[in-house]
């Protein structure tokens, strides 16, 4: 019984710490509170890295780009937590020199870089919050494929690689990357693959996509609510 008891608790722990280690992204933003990063307005968190001047410019910019998806596809609901650092260190909780999104336990959750603390990559991370706090565990693992979600974030980046005027694309390239579903098979280092993905959701009505990803959590297939 008593290794019953031993074999049981440190396979608990060994879960746990699992757990916790592939979704340290996660509790990052869950206790950045306890990382040296102070609350500079609501749901924005940076450190000491960030000067009063950058502090106020990420602010202006994070309004901004709260404006420009409201624009495009219509006005946010969630409450994302913005983190933002200009320290590399933090790259083992999920920070890029850029930005990325990632959710979190009882949250959304949009890392910035130094690079990130701007209108393009803040307004590109917050549709993935968006698009990711409008549909449930089950419709983001079976319906939602990477290239959609990427392509609706690139299409409110204007950052010139990004804009349809400068993109030549062939159809196969866009054909295949449409057949991209997980984001591990996505490579996201490569300029042609968001561009691929910002061509093939231009036949997307953007007001659509919200009450689209409603009917996905109603149990209707991608396919026949986007029509892709």
């Amino acid at each position: 019984m008593r290794f019953l008891k031993i074999t049981l608790v440190t396979s608990l722990f060994f879960f746990v710490f699992s757990f916790l280690f592939f979704k340290k992204e996660a509790l990052a933003c869950e206790t950045i509170s306890l990382l040296g990063f102070e609350e500079i307005s609501p749901n924005v968190y940076t450190d000491e890295s960030l000067t009063s001047q950058q502090r106020s410019l990420l602010n202006s910019a994070i309004t901004s780009a709260y404006d420009r998806v409201e624009q495009v596809y219509g006005k946010a609901q969630s409450p994302s937590r913005i983190i933002a650092t200009n320290n590399l260190s933090y790259k083992k909780f999920g920070l890029n020199p850029t930005g990325m999104q990632n959710s979190a336990f009882f949250r959304e959750c949009v890392f910035l870089g130094p690079k990130g603390l701007n209108v393009d990559v803040i307004a590109h991370e917050l549709v993935h919050a968006e698009v990711r706090y409008r549909t449930n565990f089950f419709v983001e693992q079976t319906e939602l494929p990477a290239w959609f979600i990427e392509g609706a974030g690139i299409k409110v980046d204007y950052r010139a690689p990004f804009l349809m005027k400068n993109i030549e694309m062939s159809e196969e390239e866009i054909e295949n990357v449409k057949s991209i579903f997980f984001f591990r098979d996505f490579p996201n280092t490569s300029v042609k693959t968001y561009q691929a993905s910002r061509v093939a959701i231009e036949v997307l009505d953007p007001k659509q996509l919200y009450k689209g990803l409603e009917r996905l959590n109603e149990g209707e297939s991608f396919e026949i609510v986007f029509n892709f």
